[in-house]
């Protein structure tokens, strides 16, 4: 008979918190935040230019 082991709660807790802990600026948001900063004034220009 085979035996597994089951993973330590404790370790995935810590890597949850270890995520926590980083900047917002880390990964995915910081290209939100570039996308955003991209987009928003295109599209305020592109507005600008559209007849009325």
């Amino acid at each position: 008979m085979e035996s597994r082991q089951v993973p330590d709660l404790t370790q995935a807790s810590n890597m949850s918190s270890d995520e926590a802990s980083r900047s917002p600026l880390a990964g995915e948001l910081l290209d939100l935040y570039v996308a955003m900063t991209i987009v928003i004034p295109l599209a305020f220009l592109l507005k600008s230019l559209w007849p009325s």
